[in-house]
């Protein structure tokens, strides 16, 4: 004789449950997407080994996951939307832009970009005069 009955038959507590946890642990995972990539940089303006003839640069991009962000090692502001815009002075020849941004979690990351200012003969016989 056997002592253990098995039921057969589905239990619908014991799917609900099942469910529940699947859904909260899925749930978990979706939110902290964002802490486990870490931060994120993207410059819209401008592109890598651009060259210009204008001596004043804007810099724009969207940062995701930052509480702090640099570029150039000068602190910038972003606004809620994570986008920044910041102008930058060019000297003439190859100029680096680096942009570092770090979490709360203090991981980090960092972008450079090459830009190469190329005088004009205009500008330089103005800045002469």
């Amino acid at each position: 004789m056997n002592q253990y009955k098995f039921e057969s038959g589905f239990n619908v507590k014991k799917f609900i449950i099942v469910i529940a946890v699947v859904l909260l642990v899925v749930y978990g995972f979706f939110n902290a997407r964002n802490l486990i990539k870490g931060p994120q940089v993207e410059i819209f303006n401008p592109i890598a080994d651009m060259e210009t003839e204008e001596n004043i640069l804007i810099v724009k991009g969207v940062a995701k996951n930052v509480t702090s962000i640099s570029l150039n090692e000068r602190p910038i502001n972003i606004n809620p939307d994570g986008m920044f815009e910041e102008k930058l002075l060019l000297s003439p020849g190859s100029n680096i832009i680096e942009i570092k941004a770090s979490d709360r979690f203090k991981k980090s990351i960092q972008k450079s970009l090459k830009v190469y200012y190329k005088q004009n003969a205009t500008t330089t016989t103005e800045t002469n005069l």
